[in-house]
């Protein structure tokens, strides 16, 4: 999406929570565009205790998939979007007045971590904490899902994720994981797990059939590259002492089947799956920097165990 299409759809959002009498877009006395409402919201933050009031809105648009709340062009430095937008709060505040200010962004804004920022806005502007809101990608997502007249009407069947999870339980396994392998190396115990596992290839080729997965991808790629390490999984998830870090891998096995079952249809191969799983991890971050080929090895050890696809 573009700028001018993120603010249309913003406005159709906008019209929905809060009533058609959202008016769009438009240059303020600041210089800057924004949307407006005034009167008593439909639903939001909430249908029992809707905004009542002068509401501003911002829309703040970004081309790359991967931006966050907290990047520093965001929040943290002093040119940042939203310290540009305090001054523009203030002047609409001395001016015209206002008494509540929301601002969407397609970039991912996590709850607790990213709190700071309203708390910023309050205390620079005077407006109450709970009168002040920042709705990213994820509310975002959760909105269009519910309004199939805004989908529609924005035509947004070629904008959407497939699916998206929170990865950041993931990274801190395979962090972990990688420091600890030498502690489970066993040359040993690996032949004789190799050769075991190897007598489920007859059920794991029924399996791929079922999910359709490639016969090249899971020779060349998961049994050849990813296979020597599922007996370290293994150990790692048994050890006690990782028992966190198992509870942590099974709350991401379960989001992953069930966006899996739910959005199987939006892929191919079941390899696609893969390969979009790690793009959205790996892009996400450097936190994985020399560790990247973990997360198709965890993914192929969860595939592998029936803990995702069909059995």
């Amino acid at each position: 999406m573009g700028d001018d299409e993120f603010e249309e759809l913003v406005i159709s959002i906008c019209q929905d929570i809060l009533g058609f009498g959202t008016i769009s877009f438009t240059e303020g006395p600041d210089g800057g565009k924004d949307g407006r409402f005034t009167g008593k919201a439909n639903k939001f933050p909430s249908e029992s205790k809707p905004w009542e009031g002068k509401i501003i809105i911002q829309a703040k648009h970004t081309s790359s998939p991967v931006a966050t709340c907290s990047d520093g062009d965001f929040f943290a430095n002093k040119t940042s979007i939203v310290n540009k937008e305090i001054g523009k709060i203030n002047k609409l505040k001395a001016s015209e007045g206002l008494d509540y200010y929301i601002l969407f962004t397609n970039r991912k804004y996590a709850g607790r971590k990213d709190t700071k920022i309203i708390k910023h806005i309050s205390k620079e502007t005077g407006l109450p904490k709970n009168n002040v809101e920042i709705v990213g990608i994820t509310i975002l997502n959760s909105l269009l899902s519910n309004n199939k007249e805004i989908q529609k009407k924005h035509k947004l069947n070629s904008f959407i994720v497939p699916f998206d999870f929170s990865d950041t339980e993931i990274k801190e396994i395979i962090t972990v994981f990688k420091s600890k392998i030498p502690e489970y190396e066993d040359q040993i115990g690996n032949e004789v797990e190799t050769i075991k596992r190897e007598f489920d290839k007859i059920s794991d080729d029924l399996k791929n059939k079922k999910n359709d997965l490639g016969a090249s991808y899971y020779n060349e790629i998961i049994l050849s590259e990813s296979l020597s390490y599922f007996d370290k999984i293994d150990r790692f998830l048994e050890d006690p002492i990782n028992d966190e870090l198992k509870d942590m891998y099974f709350d991401t096995v379960g989001e992953l089947r069930d966006l899996i079952v739910i959005k199987r249809d939006d892929f191919g191969p079941f390899e696609e799956i893969f390969i979009y799983i790690y793009n959205l991890v790996c892009s996400s971050s450097d936190e994985l920097k020399g560790r990247k080929r973990f997360v198709n090895i965890f993914l192929h050890y969860m595939y592998h165990t029936c803990s995702i696809g069909l059995k």
